[in-house]
């Protein structure tokens, strides 16, 4: 039975889109008056007045080209680094057969069909409307039995039917920016960690550190305030079409398998692998079944492990030298009491993550009224 869009989802595409759209020409808009100004500062003029109707379309036009761009070449951020080995038979446990039949019975593009090898189990569409890849993980071939995996493929070509992939890879592709903006920033907090520690344990390294410190705090600043910038429009673009776009995705399934009880099942045994991280950021955990990451690196989540501009700064005990004056104690006592408490707070404000799925248990209650409806 051949799966049209859904109406409602449709809707609510439009508007992330009209969201994305205006931040990239609000990003556009910035980069051009901060050119024009470095201009004007530098003596040189910039002579071109294009009048507000022109300039107006002009950056709408631009703004609409990187949105193209992103939902284009967006996925390829999202999936760089996997090692993708792409299928030219059926593969294992027959998925391109599987997806084959599916995309046929659905009626859309036929998707390609690629593996990552990862111990995770996770399941993803990139790619254009036109040229959709399904990425599955070895992880999730060997977790799932065949009904299970049935519906999980079927969920995805039900996203290729619902044309949900445009917009949620182009929102992915600023997803893929705001995790970048962030690592960045927890170097630079953790580089000015340690410089405040060192000024403050060597006593006159406050007067030496003065310059460095503002630096560095200024351009943590700048970092933030743009990856949150990022997250707060995720989050609102991601919040108009995220739980519409999976329901519409698990019913879509659903019609295609006949079966919402095996999708329910994937869905519960997909949760019970919980991932050892917050991933709702991440970029290939938006475009997933459920919101887990396919991890370039196999690691521990270890925030802590030491950057190369790290290494330029000695590593400093909070104890710090003897002190006959006691000095270094005091200094030390009063870090411990206002900024270590007021950095605590300030990680937990900046871990607020944007909800990328609706909670599997809301997904799992439609699914059984599916279900009751099909056997009643």
């Amino acid at each position: 039975m051949p799966l049209s869009p859904d109406r409602r989802l449709q809707v609510r595409i439009a508007g992330a889109l009209v969201l994305v759209v205006g931040v990239n020409g609000l990003v556009l808009s910035v980069l051009a008056w901060s050119v024009r100004r470095a201009l004007s500062a530098s003596g040189r003029s910039a002579s071109i007045e294009l009048g507000l109707p022109l300039t107006v379309g002009t950056v709408l036009l631009g703004a609409v080209g990187l949105v193209a761009v992103q939902a284009r070449y967006g996925s390829r951020t999202v999936v760089s680094g996997l090692d993708l080995e792409e299928l030219e038979g059926d593969g294992p446990r027959n998925v391109a057969g599987r997806v084959r039949r599916l995309a046929a019975q659905a009626d859309v593009p036929l998707p390609s069909v690629a593996v990552a090898d990862r111990a995770e189990p996770g399941c993803l569409t990139v790619g254009t409307q036109r040229s959709p890849t399904i990425v599955v993980t070895t992880g999730l071939l060997e977790r799932l039995d065949d009904d299970e995996l049935e519906a999980a493929l079927a969920h995805e070509v039900a996203h290729v039917a619902n044309r949900d992939l445009p917009v949620a890879t182009a929102v992915a592709a600023s997803v893929a920016i705001g995790d970048r903006l962030l690592e960045r920033e927890r170097l630079l907090r953790r580089v000015l960690g340690n410089a405040v520690i060192i000024a403050l344990v060597t006593g006159i390294g406050i007067v030496v550190f003065a310059i460095p410190i503002l630096v560095i705090g200024l351009a943590c600043l700048v970092v933030s305030s743009v990856a949150r910038g990022l997250l707060g429009t995720n989050a609102i673009a991601i919040g108009l079409f995220s739980k519409t776009r999976e329901y519409a995705a698990d019913r879509g399934a659903s019609q295609l398998t006949g079966d919402p009880a095996a999708l329910a099942a994937a869905l519960e045994t997909l949760e019970a692998e919980r991932p050892n991280r917050d991933a709702r950021l991440y970029a290939s955990a938006t475009l997933g079944i459920v919101p887990r990451p396919l991890l370039v690196e196999e690691d521990d989540g270890d925030d802590d492990e030491e950057h190369w501009v790290e290494r330029y700064l000695p590593a400093v005990s909070l104890e710090g030298p003897e002190d006959p004056s006691g000095v270094n104690r005091m200094l030390i006592w009063l870090y411990a009491r206002t900024v270590l408490p007021a950095r605590t707070k300030v990680r937990r404000a900046l871990g607020w993550r944007p909800s990328t799925h609706p909670t599997t248990e809301a997904r799992l209650e439609r699914l059984q009224a599916l279900e009751r409806r099909r056997r009643g």
